[in-house]
This record gives C-alpha cells, sequence and structure tokens, in this order.
C-alpha cells in the first residue's frame, strides 16, 4: 500500500526519547524549551509557544485575544473563518465562546476568499482567522488591511503550511499569532504537538501562563518545590518533553523533508499532465509556498464517482485522503447550531465533494510517485 503519510522519525528521535526517559523529567524539561528556540531558529520567529496540539495553539489564542472584550459585552461576538478548513479552526473559535462566521474560499487554491471577508462584518466581529490551505498563503496583505480597519485581532492557521511565506516574510508574522500542527502527517511532526508564533512579547508571557494553569513559576523557578501561585485562568496545553525531544530532531530534517516533497509535488504534477479528467488545485510552483499534498479536482464528477474511484484506488494499493470532507458549516455541529446554505459555499464544496488529497510526502520514493501514476491511469 502506497500510504498518503507515513512519519519519518530515525535515530536521532529515538535517542532523543530515550534521554527524557532516563532523565525522568517528563515536563516543563530542558526539551520543550529547546525545540522552542529551535523552532524560532529555523523558521525565523521572534517568540515561540510549544502546546499539546494546534487545536491548543488555536483554542488558547483566541482565548487569550478575546478575554477581555468579551468580559465587557454581553452579546455572542464573532470571529470571520474559512468554511474550508479542519474543523479544529472553527472549535477553536466555538469553544473560546465566540461564534464563527464563514466565508467560501477561492476556486482555484482553497484560500479564503478576501473579496468575501468585508460583508460579513458586523459590529459584533472581534477577529477573523484564515487557514493558509495546502501549503499556499492567503492574502495577509490584504486581510491586515481589513483587521486594522475594523480593529480585529487576526490568528492565523498554520497547520498545513509550515514553512510557508509571504514575500519572503514567514506566514504565522502578519496577524497576532501563528498557529502550527505536527500531527504525524504533517511536514515534520512530534508524534503530537503544536506551536504558537507571536511578535508580541507581552502576549507571549501571557501564553506562557495560560498553557500551563496560569501557574507563575516552572519547576525550575520555584525556591521551595511545590510553591507557586496562580494570577490568571489557565489550560493543561504544554507539550511534554517526549514530543518535544522528536520535534528537536525533525528540525535537522525539515530542509531534506521539504525538499523531497518539492520533488514529488513536481514529478506528480508532470505525471498529471496526462490525466485529462485530474484537474489540479493551486498548482503554483515556487520558492514562498510550502508543500504539504497534491489537491485535484475530478471534473464533471458527481460526490458518489469521486468517492468510488477513491474506493478503487485503494483497492489497487493507493492510500489518498479528502482535504477536508466537507465545508465546516455543513458539518452536523455546525450546521444544527447556525444553520446552512449550499449555496453560499460552492466553492468549498467543490473541494470537499470532487476532489481527491494525493500524497506527495517524504516517505514516498520517485518508484512510488510513478506507481501512484499508474494505479490513478488504470483506475480514472
Amino acid at each position: 500500500m502506497i500510504k498518503f503519510g507515513s512519519p519519518q522519525v530515525a535515530e536521532t528521535e529515538i535517542k532523543n526519547v530515550l534521554k527524557v526517559i532516563n532523565s525522568g523529567v517528563y515536563v516543563h524539561g530542558p526539551m520543550s524549551a529547546s525545540f522552542e528556540t529551535g523552532f524560532a531558529k529555523r523558521f525565523n520567529y521572534k517568540n515561540t509557544i510549544s502546546v499539546a496540539s494546534c487545536t491548543a495553539a488555536l483554542h488558547l489564542s483566541h482565548y487569550s485575544l478575546s478575554k477581555k472584550i468579551l468580559a465587557t459585552r454581553r452579546e455572542k461576538l464573532e470571529v470571520i473563518c474559512p468554511a474550508m478548513t479542519h474543523v479544529a479552526t472553527a472549535h477553536a473559535i466555538e469553544l473560546a465562546g465566540l461564534k464563527p462566521i464563514f466565508v467560501d474560499c477561492n476556486a482555484e487554491d482553497g484560500n479564503i476568499d478576501v473579496g468575501l471577508i468585508e460583508e460579513k462584518i458586523s459590529g459584533l466581529t472581534v477577529g477573523i482567522a484564515p487557514m493558509h490551505f495546502n501549503g499556499l498563503p492567503c492574502d495577509m496583505v490584504e486581510i491586515m488591511k481589513i483587521a486594522e480597519r475594523y480593529s480585529l485581532y487576526v490568528v492565523e492557521d498554520c497547520a498545513i503550511s509550515l514553512g510557508a511565506k509571504i514575500n519572503g516574510k514567514p506566514i504565522g508574522t502578519y496577524g497576532d499569532v501563528g498557529c502550527f500542527s505536527f500531527h504525524p502527517v504533517k511536514q515534520m511532526t512530534t508524534g503530537e504537538g503544536g506551536m504558537i508564533v507571536t511578535k508580541s512579547n507581552d502576549l507571549k508571557e501571557t501564553l506562557f501562563l495560560e498553557r500551563a494553569f496560569g501557574v507563575d513559576r516552572t519547576f525550575t523557578e520555584r525556591t521551595i518545590n511545590g510553591v507557586y501561585d496562580v494570577p490568571i485562568l489557565g489550560f493543561n496545553y504544554r507539550l511534554p518533553e517526549i514530543p518535544a525531544a522528536i520535534g528537536i530532531a525533525q528540525l535537522e530534517r525539515f530542509t531534506e523533508f521539504e525538499n523531497t516533497r518539492k520533488r514529488n509535488f513536481i514529478q506528480m504534477t508532470n505525471l498529471f499532465s496526462n490525466f485529462d479528467r485530474l484537474k489540479i488545485k493551486g498548482g503554483q510552483i515556487s520558492d514562498d509556498r510550502a508543500y504539504y499534498c497534491l489537491i485535484a479536482e475530478l471534473t464533471n464528477s458527481t460526490i458518489d464517482e469521486r468517492n468510488t474511484l477513491v474506493n478503487s484506488f485503494k483497492d489497487n494499493g493507493l492510500q489518498t485522503s479528502i482535504y477536508y470532507p466537507h465545508p465546516v458549516p455543513r458539518l452536523k455541529y455546525y450546521a444544527d447550531k447556525y444553520g446552512y446554505d449550499k449555496n453560499e459555499f460552492k466553492n468549498a464544496i467543490n473541494f470537499s465533494d470532487n476532489c481527491i488529497s494525493f500524497s506527495i510526502g517524504a516517505h514516498l520514493s520517485d518508484l512510488e510517485i510513478c506507481k501512484t501514476a499508474d494505479i490513478i491511469n488504470r483506475n480514472i
């Protein structure tokens, strides 16, 4: 089976994990701090806060950025977010006591349609939560103009676009925060984990407290073991030492991983020119984009035909995926709570119902890329 995702873990990751096990320090240790420092240096970020997952990063960001506003307002306040994204993007808004307001995506690359944002802004809007889709950055320059015009905070969801830049500037540095994922199928992994980046020193200090119960002193900072204070409300969102140890080793290999993904993407793009019914979405190649997977639309098809083809690929040894299976407002929780108008999210529906995601992961060899094309050719 040609797998969609397969974490690339080598001897260095194993050695780092063994160091943690032998140390007996599983939380609040040197590995998580070193991982934060290494991540900041590798991707050129000012402040980094490691957390247990990208969902934790997103939730903590919305919670921290909105709490003062929520304390003075009785209404249900709103955050603009894309309809085409992982449900975590919206869940983080919901869990912070806010209401997600969904916007359709661009037909070509799946990113939020910036031209539709302003019409969704109301007197209740407090933030914008764009997601950089499949390695291609959103139009953050325009999004930030809108945010500044209406005094809105911005949380960038960077979960599947690690390493991407806009005019040479890393994603995650435009908004108030950027949030990253280290899930096993991502461009690098810690097993599970996340990272928040921010330009603000004050916000960094707040997030550091909030991610670990609001406790004001780490283990190493306590003059008496077990004695600390809690000045603010917080969560148990800290990143443990074992995943941080894996992340440190993965940072050293990220360039290798991303170069392989880019090579696989280019090779797949060339091979896909032979398939008339598969139209690549967001297929541009540049030094500023990241490479996560290859998404192609099965043209002139129904969702049933697309699903039949996906199962046929699987039966023949090719594992694919769907990014994402529904526009978020079509998912039962959100449809039941807020209602759903399919005419409002036509482009997102097309991505969900007519597109297939093919792996370009660092685990794939040139031979497996060719086999992928062969399986497609025999089944399409």
